[in-house]
């Protein structure tokens, strides 16, 4: 939401009238995270409404969308290239030239492939400028995988004691990576007790997941050949906002 938030505002209010380039996956993501967010904030906290659900209808007809490596002339200086990005389903960095002149254009990017999306993947370009999404660039983050072993650890205490573990996550990308960890350790561990993932957002986004996995993980693609990694074993997915 983060990068798409205000586009219809860009487009429908402001008037904003130029091409609008997004990858297949986020233009199918878009139009359930822009209505997510704005019936939270308007609808239920009685915020401001900064565009209505007609304008994110029109601002996402306008949307052109573009493949990996397709190389796109905006006009007659323009050109852009869209580069896999990790991140979450769709995310890509952008490749412009105009005339002599090549940048990058990046926001979040991931470089280590996770469970469900593969890190990202650029040419080697000859660039005049990069900018760059630089939230992490000064911090050395360990491995992943003693803090993935310490959590499953203290959900297995939990339910194994009878408890219930309530696990809040973002609906898009890490609530995937998740559901995968999760489905994967009670397969592991012979583990009895169901999962439930609540978010109705969740689920919408789930959905896609199933259809694109072009876009995601080396791991899931080879998985994908017997069974849809994203169709979860001991996970069961119900809308509680119904």
């Amino acid at each position: 939401m983060d990068h798409v938030g205000a586009l219809p505002y860009f487009t429908e209010v402001c008037g904003y009238n130029g091409p609008v380039y997004m990858s297949y996956p986020t233009k199918a993501l878009s139009p359930l995270m822009l209505e997510d967010y704005r019936r939270i904030m308007v609808d239920r906290r009685g915020e401001e409404e900064l565009f209505t659900s007609a304008h994110i209808a029109s601002c996402m007809n306008k949307v052109i969308p573009l493949d990996l490596k397709q190389t796109i002339q905006v006009d007659e200086d323009l050109q852009i290239r869209a580069y896999y990005a990790g991140h979450v389903l769709g995310a890509v960095m952008v490749y412009a030239k105009v005339g002599d002149a090549a940048i990058v254009y990046t926001g979040d990017y991931n470089m280590t492939t996770d469970r469900h999306l593969g890190a990202a993947k650029i040419d080697r370009l000859q660039l005049d400028l990069l900018i760059s999404e630089s939230t992490y660039a000064t911090t050395t983050r360990g491995s992943k995988y003693p803090r993935e072993r310490e959590f499953l650890q203290a959900v297995h205490k939990c339910v194994a004691g009878g408890g219930k573990a309530l696990i809040p996550s973002f609906a898009l990308g890490r609530a995937q990576e998740l559901c995968m960890l999760l489905d994967d350790y009670w397969e592991r561990m012979n583990i009895k007790v169901p999962i439930y993932f609540s978010s109705g957002l969740t689920i919408q986004a789930n959905m896609y997941y199933k259809m694109l996995i072009s876009w995601t993980s080396q791991n899931v693609k080879e998985k994908h050949v017997t069974h849809n990694p994203f169709d979860f074993k001991n996970g069961m997915l119900i809308n509680l906002e119904r």
